[in-house]
């Protein structure tokens, strides 16, 4: 049949990707992308949530060597090769006192894996999620293809959940809490007394707390991370990766771990949906979980003046504040609304200005729009203060 005569055909996608929208990010990206051609300066961005800090040695040394082995380029187990998940096991006993048997954990292809196979395996059509806000954009989505609802639980001034907040947002409807801290966009933690009150608020109510704790590994000033599952082991999923923790991000390993119960529908999913995440990575992932602790103290260093001159650069700037103290991850989130701006409009200014990248809050909720998102993961400590001077410069004139 000829194109003329062809008669317009529905869309095809599943009426769920109604509900999906792409990132607003393309824009931003595209907007850097025509920006970076006719420019005389480098684009110097603070806008993926990427490390740019060399994977440590020691585990690009001892992965080839076993890259050479032949069997390393098999399939593994559904569940992950059993020396991961010992090793895994054995860390968060002694990390946070917890129990886990080598069944009760799942090797997956990065948190993103894990967190969409925990929601298949959880949530039904009408569930609702509770969501803190602002928070990491991919959670809405995922859970609406899975067919449910979304309920936002703002922040409070510091970027801290309350467990007040939690009480009141739950129904008879709700399914399942989302909590990040370490948190993405704002970099903030909770306090082991935080985390204890929001856990029990959930467990009181029937309310299964799916926590991401990707960032646990990444604290400032002496805070120390509670794993969410030491307040409730058999009503918390605990979701990491290696990603951040050992700048792994392009290894793609993430995990599970959660009571026998919990743990068996999301391994099923997982099952079908990925069969065995990257076996080199994998052995990768265990290679660097049996090297001493002491080889990441110069990734630490080197986050920690990154977040120092960050904030300097950011807070130097009229109308820009940061009312809170980012003690985790690599983010800081501050207002821009004294420049007269909101956050979308500061993004968009300060790209074409001082071709910097930085991302909106309405990325990350509805709450917080006079935001930015800050990562100061992908540039060095000179290139921050560059951008800090093109900002004081393009401000003062």
């Amino acid at each position: 049949m000829s194109t003329e005569k062809r008669k317009a055909l529905p869309s095809r996608a599943a009426n769920r990707m109604t509900q999906i929208r792409s990132s607003g990010l393309r824009k931003l990206f595209d907007l850097e992308e025509k920006i970076s051609k006719t420019s005389s300066q480098n684009i110097l961005s603070f806008g993926l949530g990427n490390i740019n800090i060399p994977v440590m040695q020691e585990i690009i040394e001892q992965l080839k060597t076993a890259l050479d082995d032949p069997t390393s380029h098999r399939y593994t187990p559904n569940a992950g090769i059993l020396e991961l998940r010992e090793v895994l096991a054995s860390r968060y006993a002694s990390a946070y006192g917890l129990d886990y048997s080598t069944d009760q954990i799942v090797v997956t292809s990065g948190c993103l894996e894990a967190l969409i196979d925990t929601f298949i395996a959880l949530i039904d059509p009408g569930d609702e999620v509770l969501v803190h806000d602002p928070t990491f954009g991919y959670y809405a989505c995922q859970i609406k293809l899975c067919g449910g609802k979304v309920i936002p639980v703002p922040l409070n001034e510091k970027f801290e959940l309350d467990a007040e907040a939690v009480k009141e947002a739950i129904t008879s409807k709700t399914k399942a809490l989302v909590l990040n801290f370490p948190c993405n966009p704002t970099g903030s933690v909770l306090s082991p007394n935080q985390t204890r009150e929001i856990v029990e608020t959930a467990t009181d109510s029937g309310v299964i707390v799916i926590s991401d704790e990707a960032y646990e590994g990444i604290t400032y000033e002496g805070h120390k991370h509670t794993c969410a599952a030491e307040i409730d082991y058999e009503n918390v999923i605990v979701i990491s990766s290696f990603s951040k923790t050992y700048c792994m991000t392009g290894f793609r390993i993430g995990y599970v771990l959660a009571n026998p119960d919990l743990i068996a529908p999301i391994s099923l999913v997982h099952q079908y949906n990925t069969a065995c995440a990257n076996r080199p990575a994998q052995i990768a992932a265990r290679i660097a979980l049996q090297s001493p602790p002491s080889i990441r103290d110069g990734m630490m260093e080197e986050l920690t003046q990154r977040r120092g001159e960050t904030i300097k650069a950011f807070s130097s700037i009229d109308g820009i504040e940061l009312n809170y103290k980012p003690l985790g991850a690599f983010y800081i989130y501050p207002n821009v609304k004294g420049t007269g701006m909101d956050g979308s409009e500061f993004s968009e200014f300060i790209l074409k200005n001082c071709q910097i990248v930085v991302v909106p809050g309405m990325e990350f909720g509805t709450t917080t729009t006079n935001h930015i998102r800050v990562s100061y993961g992908f540039l060095n400590q000179t290139d921050i203060q560059e951008a800090g001077n093109r900002m004081l410069n393009c401000f003062n004139s």
